[in-house]
């Protein structure tokens, strides 16, 4: 499956999961938005006696300090009343208690209205109410209102806009038994105590979905990932058959021609051809030990044997080597503060090697090369190998160091360099890993590069 398929269900598997959880939490706060509404219908029923109770008390009170050292008794005449259609109120169901309760409040209610001439004090009933609302868990804040029989707020504790979005009213309860007044509550900001009820939820559900879209992305970054594993082992693969094919054909031709016995008699002819069927053997066996060196320092299983080295020696035949066999002009130039290393001197110079191999296949008609050495603060030794050739583009210098990275484009070439495996600058970075350095490159497109290898030295030489 594609890697743009893979991404497509996965964004669609999102939406769908994005969905699940947003039915789940309108359906959660409708709930909890109908529980707030039940108890605080309740709350507030019980909220309007302790309002009644406390008005009697305080009436008590003032009759006591009005008539004081007689016993003072509040009497109220509780007519019960047959008209009164309960079912209409809206209020309650068909259970006589209730029934019974609520004329007793609404007689009440209107005895202490009309005979002690105390009215209802909706700011008692506003502390009472919310303070009530408080021990229900319910921190909301509140507007108590007389109303009509329509509903139309006469009075109210505190500035009322009615038709707030998503306010939350009580019924009406009635004060007489006309109905000309009644008590109701308002909850102005309900979606608030919904918002502090369901906090664990919300918190919990947002770290679901970071947890979830997470495990997606890690997913579709692994997929992606081997989808290009996959895709540079078919490119190498590629590679790997195109660079060996050439000195096999060699070898095979070479192997036909001196079966036929043509050079027999020219010994001339048959030991140059001796010649070249033992370099492209041995180009044979340098790739594919090369490999193997490669795995081996990844899997940290090759030990190496470091000593002092003369870096000059060594840099001197290196450039007697690739002058030799280069196939274009090429100048080298020696700038050594260092003349010596410590290090592994085969694979250092197998490093330096391929970088030099670098410069000059990456170059044009000529190339100049300058190899120098500084010993840094530290005590590392820094090796550096610059030519003037191609240069690296930006985008590619992050990752011309992986393993197999040319050859994902096996035919591919800089200006027409030539194509490979890609495991030239791969095995300078091995070699720099296993000594304890680093390798770090410096490029301008059309102008040069430079590869800096840097080598720890003081703590070997203690």
């Amino acid at each position: 499956m594609k890697i743009k398929h893979i991404r497509w269900i996965a964004i669609i598997g999102l939406l769908a999961i994005f969905s699940l959880q947003y039915v789940w939490l309108v359906n959660t706060c409708k709930l909890a938005k109908e529980s707030i509404q039940f108890r605080s219908n309740e709350v507030f029923k019980d909220a309007s006696m302790q309002e009644l109770f406390h008005r009697m008390e305080v009436l008590k009170a003032e009759l006591n300090k009005k008539y004081a050292g007689q016993d003072t008794i509040i009497g109220v005449k509780v007519e019960l009343d047959d008209d009164y259609d309960i079912a209409e109120s809206g209020m309650l169901d068909d259970n006589a208690n209730q029934w019974l309760m609520s004329n007793m409040h609404i007689s009440i209610q209107e005895a202490v209205a009309k005979t002690y001439k105390v009215s209802v004090s909706l700011a008692s009933l506003d502390s009472i109410y919310r303070a009530n609302l408080n021990m229900e868990g319910i921190d909301a804040k509140v507007v108590c209102c007389i109303t009509d029989s329509s509903g139309h707020v006469l009075k109210s504790s505190r500035p009322l806009r009615l038709g707030e979005h998503g306010m939350l009213s009580t019924p009406l309860y009635p004060l007489n038994y006309k109905r000309t007044e009644n008590l109701q509550a308002f909850i102005v900001n309900p979606y608030w105590v919904i918002f502090q009820r369901m906090t664990l939820l919300l918190i919990a559900t947002v770290l679901m979905m970071i947890l979830i879209i997470g495990c997606i992305v890690c997913q579709i970054r692994i997929i992606a990932r081997q989808n290009k594993i996959a895709k540079i082992r078919e490119d190498f693969s590629y590679a790997l058959i195109h660079d060996m094919k050439t000195p096999i054909s060699s070898i095979l031709m070479g192997i036909q021609i001196l079966e036929t016995g043509k050079l027999d008699a020219r010994p001339d002819k048959r030991d140059k051809l001796f010649h070249i069927l033992k370099d492209e053997s041995e180009h044979l066996l340098a790739l594919t030990e090369k490999v193997l060196i490669l795995s081996k320092l990844e899997n940290h299983q090759l030990k190496l044997f470091r000593e002092m080295l003369s870096l000059r020696d060594m840099l001197d035949d290196l450039i007697e080597k690739f002058s030799a066999k280069a196939d274009k002009p090429v100048h080298f130039s020696l700038v050594l503060e260092v003349e010596t290393i410590l290090a592994d001197g085969e694979f250092l110079k197998e490093a330096i090697s391929n970088l030099i191999d670098n410069a000059i296949k990456y170059s044009g008609a000529s190339v100049d090369i300058t190899i120098s050495s500084v010993c840094k603060p530290d005590g590392a030794v820094v090796i550096k190998v610059k030519d003037n050739g191609f240069g690296i583009p930006l985008k590619d210098q992050s990752r011309i160091f992986e393993k197999y990275e040319r050859a994902s484009a096996a035919t591919r070439s800089r200006k027409g360099g030539a194509s490979g495996f890609g495991l030239g600058l791969n095995y300078v970075l091995r070699v720099a890993e296993a000594h304890g350095g680093t390798v770090r490159v410096e490029s301008i497109e059309g102008e040069y590069s430079e590869f800096s290898l840097s080598l720890p030295q003081k703590e070997f030489l203690n």
